[in-house]
């Protein structure tokens, strides 16, 4: 029999890259909204957050898959928490347009299954980093109240009233499904070595830059207050730095072949 796995593998890589520019470009705008990100002509905090969370946390991990296709279970992870962050904020916010995006977010995630061979997410071999677990512990509330003020103003529809809206969704629900995505990202990572990295820089760099752009712009719509800014500078660098200083984590192959050494000497 002919062996179709080369060709999938190819049609895999084809597509992820074709659905991350879904993200990055039309009809997720993330490059969009990160290009005006610093131009205080908008509400920068929040196109800074909308991009953030197209490009990083959706197109990201597409982009991932099209270039280790057998190796995108972090990938997918991230991808998972950004459709149970939209998810929530669709509900939280009332804001009903954001399930569009998660179904095409679960419409492209089919792509994975074209991977002969893909690296599966379980068993999630659960070994804690305790520093860094205690950065998103500490984390983890002030980002929730963040998400809850965001889904405040998006029921009150300031979204509206500021003209801060794409395709009729408000921004501060995805500022809200960014908040929560990166407080879930950083735990993740403290507890799962494999997918450390990739869940821990995606956040620690997310978090930084927001930051940043609320430090840089205080009067910004939506920022967090100068301190504030600089705590979420602070928290996302350093939650990028442990997750990404940490040893390289063993693979699943690697894994096996640590059992069977084991097994051969017992």
């Amino acid at each position: 029999m002919r062996d179709h796995a080369p060709v999938r593998l190819l049609a895999a890589r084809l597509l992820a890259a074709l659905c991350a520019l879904t993200w990055l470009v039309f009809p997720g705008f993330g490059l969009i909204d990160l290009g005006v990100s610093w131009d205080p002509d908008w509400p920068v905090v929040l196109e800074a957050g909308w991009g953030v969370f197209m490009t990083l946390l959706i197109g990201g991990p597409f982009l991932a898959v099209a270039i280790r296709p057998t190796r995108a279970a972090p990938a997918a992870v991230v991808a998972l928490v950004a459709l149970v962050a939209l998810l929530v904020s669709a509900a939280a916010g009332l804001e009903w347009g954001l399930l569009g995006y998660a179904a095409l977010l679960c419409l492209e995630g089919t792509v994975l299954l074209l991977v002969s061979g893909r690296e599966r997410v379980w068993p999630l071999a659960r070994t804690a980093s305790l520093p860094l677990l205690a950065l998103a512990v500490g984390g983890a509330v002030p980002w929730l109240v963040h998400a809850a003020r965001m889904y405040r103003l998006d029921r009150g529809d300031a979204g509206e009233a500021i003209g801060e809206l794409t395709l009729g969704i408000d921004h501060h629900a995805v500022q809200g499904a960014l908040a929560i995505a990166l407080a879930a990202l950083a735990l993740v990572a403290a507890i799962w070595p494999r997918g450390r990295r990739a869940l821990g820089g995606a956040a620690g760099i997310g978090a930084a830059y927001v930051g940043l752009v609320s430090w840089a712009f205080p009067d910004a719509w939506a920022g967090f207050g100068p301190t504030w800014s600089v705590l979420g500078m602070v928290w996302g660098a350093a939650v990028a730095a442990l997750a990404l200083a940490g040893p390289r984590p063993l693979q699943p192959r690697e894994l096996r072949g640590e059992v069977v050494e084991t097994e051969r000497a017992l």
